[in-house]
């Protein structure tokens, strides 16, 4: 799947960044490059890019696109959050600017493969980096029902947590569940359509 990315206001962006030619940039949600392309088009080869992404799919398609350019530009898997980390690993003291374009990237929730959406049967990944181990099989099939109904209620906005993480415990007595469909399933069971609240 190619991995395509629509940068979100590149122009205020770049704008606000006032790009010294020379200076160093980094780009900690590096997704597919874009952001990254327009601060390579205004650097010297003097310039360097830092772009940072728990994606290792993402940084190797960044890496080809911005390929053309003659900054020197480093690519780094990680987290934005470990940025002082990284500029120590590369010897760099201090950057003259950063970007960050927060969220999942539709790369990931497009690819069917990555479990992040119900729309496709997958397994349950939802991995931000293939990397780790740990995905959503683990949550769904290991954590106890107080656990998945404060996970399901805090990060799903969902009244009917304890509801759905009772479903979902019941559920995985039989057999673990193991796909996005048969997750989608128990929600359905759990939340009848009696229960659903349609506001108007």
């Amino acid at each position: 799947m190619e991995f395509r990315h629509r940068p979100v206001m590149p122009e205020q962006c770049i704008e606000g960044l006032n790009i010294n030619p020379d200076g160093i940039y980094i780009d900690g949600t590096l997704g597919g490059g874009g952001h990254s392309e327009e601060i390579c088009k205004r650097l010297s080869a003097k310039g360097t890019l830092i772009g940072i992404d728990r994606d290792r799919d993402a940084l190797n398609a960044s890496a080809e696109r911005l390929e053309k350019y003659e900054c020197n530009k480093y690519f780094v898997q990680s987290n934005y959050s470990d940025v002082r980390q990284v500029l120590s690993e590369l010897g760099i003291q201090k950057a003259d600017g950063a970007l960050l374009d927060l969220g999942v990237s539709s790369f990931q929730l497009d690819n069917p493969q990555r479990g992040f959406s119900y729309m496709n049967d997958a397994p349950l990944d939802m991995r931000m980096s293939q990397d780790d181990d740990f995905t959503a099989y683990d949550i769904v099939n290991d954590y106890d029902r107080g656990e998945l109904t404060r996970i399901i209620g805090k990060y799903g906005e969902e009244r009917w947590a304890q509801r759905i993480a009772d479903f979902i415990v019941r559920g995985r007595q039989d057999k673990p569940i193991e796909t996005t469909f048969e997750l989608v399933e128990l929600i359905k069971q759990a939340i009848p359509l009696s229960l659903i609240h349609i506001s108007e």
